[in-house]
């Protein structure tokens, strides 16, 4: 299981940031009149146990690492002892962490071939990432320089423009 973090901004109906409230994270199902059970918060990514409830800055600001895949109910109890409870939050994601990729496109670049295979490594992707950066020799905008698509389960790349074979190609992003 990962630890991953989790930002909280207090502020009232203005907008307007609130310092010193209560942040407090509960496991579900949870009882917000006694605010329990309360789940484990980390004061980093490594499992450092920290404060629960976190207090916020001045900023209204709070950062908590807490375990992912798992549904929490977050609470803010405001300095005059409102409550406004935010249920069924979710951090991360069910496989863990988002996984990195990157890699050169596989393809012949010749001038004609504009379709090339996004991989990791030298690893063919199968399914599209969730964030993909694709170079020519500098950044393309997705949908201006390049489409994403699966063919044959793999991640297929179709430039707008063919690569030259003295062009430079890249891919990387998150699973």
């Amino acid at each position: 299981m990962s630890i991953l973090r989790r930002d909280d901004t207090v502020t009232n109906t203005l907008g307007n940031a609130i310092a010193g409230a209560s942040v407090y994270v509960l496991t579900q199902p949870a009882d917000v009149s006694t605010l329990t059970p309360l789940a484990p918060v980390y004061s980093d990514g490594s499992g450092t146990p920290a404060a629960n409830p976190q207090i916020s800055d001045g900023f209204g600001h709070t950062a908590e690492y807490l375990n992912d895949g798992q549904l929490y109910t977050v609470v803010y109890v405001y300095p005059n002892g409102a409550q406004q409870v935010y249920p069924d939050q979710f951090v991360g994601s069910s496989s863990g962490a988002p996984v990195p990729f990157s890699g050169v496109p596989t393809g012949t670049k010749d001038g004609t071939n504009k379709v090339f295979t996004m991989v990791n490594g030298s690893t063919p992707l199968g399914v599209i990432p969730t964030l993909s950066f694709v170079w020519i020799n500098f950044s393309l905008i997705p949908g201006l320089g390049y489409s994403l698509s699966v063919v044959g389960g793999e991640v297929k790349i179709t430039f707008a423009t063919a690569p030259a074979s003295t062009d430079a190609l890249w891919a990387q992003g998150i699973l």
